[in-house]
């Protein structure tokens, strides 16, 4: 039905969103809109979710099953050379990739993931490594996918980061973004010349709010969660108003 895949964050990452995982039919007007209810308008078979916590999954699985949609659950962690090794030089050398969970036992990884990532690796965030992923991957559990925003590839074209993944353990995909942002293309270009003809790439959207003229409620959330103002808000991402459902349907739909 649609060119694209919607990639949806939910409040459970904390300040990135203003969508809730509420039950289908429980949005109201003038309050945050459930992913499901937006799910349902745009008639979607499955809600792919990519969240910085894992904490919101029980509630995003109870909401899927009442509404009866497939749940893909993919969460977005930062991947270092080594968790043991906490400098700022460190941090140069960070990306961000997305893990997904095909089945129970995948969300049984991704929990242990995540655990060593909040515990062991954290450093101002949660942090993993290659050798942690290498110990705890299989390819029917879990799915790795490759961001278009703070991946490695985002992040050596447009900063002064040098990072260098290791993949030799999976298949990467890799996804692929045009919310018109001035970078967008620069980066497009890249992923393309990455993926070659090895790895699958996925056009998808990210999803933070319902409706274009939510982007002032969602970037005074945002400006709130990171103690900026609306004058200098400062954020990244943030000059385009295309993150959201009401852009998808008119992009990527028939």
């Amino acid at each position: 039905m649609y060119k694209a895949v919607p990639l949806f964050k939910s409040h459970y990452s904390l300040g990135k969103s203003i969508l809730t995982l509420s039950k289908a039919g429980s949005s109201e007007p003038d309050e945050p809109a459930s992913i499901f209810d937006i799910a349902k308008g745009l008639g979607l078979p499955e809600v792919t979710l990519v969240e910085d916590s894992i904490s919101g999954f029980l509630e995003a699985y109870k909401s899927s099953e009442d509404a009866k949609v497939k749940l893909q659950y993919g969460l977005r962690l930062t991947v270092c050379d080594d968790i043991q090794i906490k400098t700022n030089e460190s941090r140069d050398r960070e990306h961000k990739i997305v893990i997904f969970a095909k089945n129970s036992e995948g969300y049984k990884r991704l929990i242990k993931i995540s655990t060593t990532a909040c515990s062991d690796g954290f450093y101002y965030y949660p942090r993993t490594d290659k050798s942690i992923l290498k110990k705890l991957w299989d390819d029917k559990d879990l799915l790795l996918a490759v961001p278009f925003y703070d991946s490695f590839i985002f992040k050596n074209n447009l900063t002064y980061s040098v990072c260098v993944p290791d993949f030799s353990f999976c298949d990467p995909v890799f996804f692929l973004e045009d919310n018109g942002l001035p970078f967008d293309s620069i980066i497009s270009k890249r992923v393309l010349e990455q993926a070659g003809q090895k790895h699958k790439v996925i056009k998808t959207q990210s999803i933070y709010y319902e409706k274009r003229d939510d982007f002032l409620a969602y970037l005074t959330f945002r400006c709130i969660s990171e103690r900026t103002t609306l004058n200098k808000p400062e954020l990244p991402h943030c000059s385009s108003n295309d993150f959201c459902a009401e852009a998808f349907q008119q992009k990527y739909g028939n």
